[in-house]
């Protein structure tokens, strides 16, 4: 969808970027127990989205870390991630 959007804005210099921010240890995860390296603060969020505003593509997960993440994820057969307990 987003793609789309990018593509018709394209011709008259404007951008749609779409910011897929992953794990962000703000007030509202407060309550849930941090484990791991896949935590971001705001800061590293908010320097991510600045950055895909000057420059990114359609889609941008932030922080960078989280494609090739998702990349793996995303080209997972269906039967293997269904048996994940994520």
């Amino acid at each position: 969808m987003v793609e789309g959007i990018a593509h018709r804005l394209a011709p008259f210099g404007a951008r749609a970027v779409l910011i897929k921010p992953g794990f962000v240890d703000t007030p509202m995860t407060a309550s849930i127990t941090k484990k791991g390296l896949l935590w971001a603060t705001p800061e590293q969020v908010a320097e991510a989205i600045e950055a895909a505003a000057e420059r990114g593509g359609p889609v941008v997960y932030a922080p960078k870390f989280w494609l090739p993440i998702m990349l793996i994820i995303r080209h997972m057969p269906t039967f293997v991630f269904n048996k994940l307990n994520l």
